[in-house]
């Protein structure tokens, strides 16, 4: 299964995730949802951002040219080895749902050694 079908598959298909995107720390797009505009500049800086969680709370994230500001931020749900799943959700969905849509496949990730 490739990056772009465990985007489509888990998160989008869930009915739970708008738009969604798995990214290296270094800002590579290993992923992304077909309607997710997320620039290059915009997934370097989201990448790297990740490795200092205090000021990621601070400033939150800027994805598609809009500001995101970020609720919660630990280890276990912001960083993993080697990546950064990203979801969001639009009016309409519960953010809850979105988060653990994402939880549980951060959680796979996590368990296969990513």
């Amino acid at each position: 299964m490739s990056w772009s079908d465990i985007i489509n598959n888990n998160l989008i298909g869930s009915g739970n995730v708008s738009k969604a995107a798995i990214l290296g720390f270094d800002g590579a797009i290993w992923a992304k949802s077909d309607n997710f505009n997320l620039a290059t500049e915009e997934a370097i800086a989201a990448g790297k951002a990740f490795s200092a969680l205090d000021a990621l709370l601070g400033t939150g994230l800027r994805l598609e040219g809009q500001k995101f500001l970020v609720l919660n931020a630990d280890e276990d749900r912001v960083i993993g080895k080697q990546a950064v799943i990203i979801s969001i959700y639009e009016k309409g969905l519960q953010p809850e749902m979105c988060s653990k849509t994402t939880g549980a496949l951060a959680d796979y990730f996590k368990s296969i050694g990513y």
